[in-house]
């Protein structure tokens, strides 16, 4: 299966992404260095570090849902990346002002947050697989991605209901997660041991317009106009093939 190169946009934003993502890491760990060396690192110095660990953690997340650009689903793996971003700001500015905030709330749309974030990192990767031939991997990827939106459910609902501790959901909880990580485990394995099935090759339809079209300027069929490039190329490929024998004198 051919892959179509990336576009010279998508080329180029990749390399702002990832030329942010070094440029912010770099900063936040030289901050946390010289918070480091400090002799004393007091509130600012605690508040320093926390910021170096999350943009390190969220910049992984950014990086997984990048991995889809250029891609047939390169759109959520651009919107996953801006989450990401989102996310990593509003816990940014949490480090740097939490000590006024005594809403649970704000905490609550935290733990969503990281939750959506971790979900969509993991998915994206997941994705890379999406356009694999074979119905096991297909099958296995859908399987998976369904109990990673169960599980981002359940969280959220636990985050903000009021469920507490309960047995039952506890379980369900449970069981999701472990099912949703043998699969994170199961379809990539299954990708890499099985070979895609051998597929059809399907004209695009700007193609197919186009050969309908010279076909029609030529007053011939789409078969007629295709059957010389056909030849010419068998022959280019098998040049010592038989050939007609000449008559001796």
């Amino acid at each position: 299966m051919s892959s179509t190169p990336a576009s010279p946009q998508l080329a180029t934003l990749r390399r702002i992404i990832v030329a942010v993502i070094v440029v912010s890491f770099s900063v936040a760990a030289i901050m946390g260095i010289i918070a480091l060396l400090a002799r004393d690192l007091g509130d600012v110095g605690v508040k320093v570090l926390l910021t170096t660990a999350t943009v390190g953690l969220y910049s992984i997340a950014v990086l997984c849902c990048a991995t889809l650009a250029g891609k047939r689903l390169s759109g959520f793996g651009l919107a996953g990346a801006a989450v990401a971003v989102l996310a990593a700001a509003y816990t940014v500015t949490l480090i740097w002002i939490a000590d006024g905030l005594r809403s649970d709330v704000v905490y609550q749309f935290l733990g969503s947050l990281i939750a959506l974030t971790v979900a969509w990192a993991l998915a994206s990767l997941l994705l890379l697989l999406a356009d694999r031939g074979r119905p096991v991997v297909a099958w296995g990827l859908r399987v998976t991605l369904g109990l990673f939106a169960a599980l981002l459910l359940l969280i959220w609902y636990l985050i903000w209901g009021e469920v507490g501790s309960g047995e039952v959901f506890g379980r369900l909880l449970g069981i999701l997660s472990i099912l949703a990580a043998l699969g994170a485990v199961v379809v990539p394995v299954a990708s890499l041991l099985l070979p895609d099935a051998p597929r059809a090759a399907r004209l695009s339809p700007e193609l197919a317009e186009r050969l309908q079209a010279e076909a029609t300027r030529r007053g011939i069929t789409v078969d007629d106009l295709v059957a010389p490039l056909l030849a010419a190329s068998e022959r280019a490929q098998d040049p010592q093939g038989p050939v007609d024998e000449q008559p001796h004198a």
